[in-house]
């Protein structure tokens, strides 16, 4: 029992240095990084109704965002770089139909550290490739849009160093450049659609 105690002690002691280094405590100032986030608001883009009595609006700051980057944190410093890209959908599907508003966005943020453990952030998000389909019994046509650089404000709470849960706003703006509908192309330039959002996201950090 005591050469087993005395092996634990000797792995948590090897296991000590590494674990103390991980995260935003590293020595290294290159952090990769993955995060989500749930996301809400913007303009609605489209409503569906289901054969059970429920419904679910499409919008444009809709839903969920899936993003990895790298952030450049020296170690002590006050002062972080993030820089992110990602997929944001907000999507419906059933058996018979489905809708989807989709985009690549783009972000890069500064972050100042207030405390230890709190950290505020502002910056840029594009959104590339912003689109909407729909197909099946939801087919109401498709659209393409064109987006501008967005504002982008955000608080996070470092839980340990490798994970921290964020508050965030994104103000982003979309203007329609096509509309398709059974083969034909539309064009309407003068429809801009407000995909402002706010979300909750948990990062983690290597």
């Amino acid at each position: 029992m005591k050469q087993l105690i005395a092996l634990a002690t000797l792995a948590a002691s090897a296991l000590a240095p590494t674990l103390a280094h991980a995260g935003l405590d590293s020595d290294n100032p290159l952090h990769p990084l993955v995060g989500i986030a749930i996301t809400g608001g913007g303009d609605k883009i489209s409503h569906v109704d289901y054969t059970d009595g429920t419904s679910q609006d499409i919008t444009a700051g809709g839903l969920v965002q899936l993003y990895g980057g790298v952030e450049y944190h020296p170690k002590g410093a006050p002062l972080a770089f993030q820089a992110t890209v990602g997929y944001h959908v907000d999507s419906t599907h059933a058996r018979n139909g489905d809708q989807t508003f989709s985009r690549w966005p783009i972000e890069a943020i500064a972050l100042f550290n207030a405390t230890d453990k709190i950290r505020f952030g502002l910056g840029a998000r594009y959104a590339a490739s912003p689109k909407f389909s729909s197909g099946g019994a939801g087919y109401v046509g498709s659209a393409d849009y064109t987006s501008q650089v967005g504002f982008l404000a955000m608080a996070e709470w470092l839980i340990t160093p490798s994970m921290g849960v964020q508050l965030r706003y994104v103000d982003e703006h979309y203007k329609v450049h096509s509309v398709t509908y059974d083969g034909v192309n539309f064009r309407e330039s003068d429809y801009h659609l407000n995909g402002s959002h706010g979300g909750v996201g948990f990062n983690y950090y290597f």
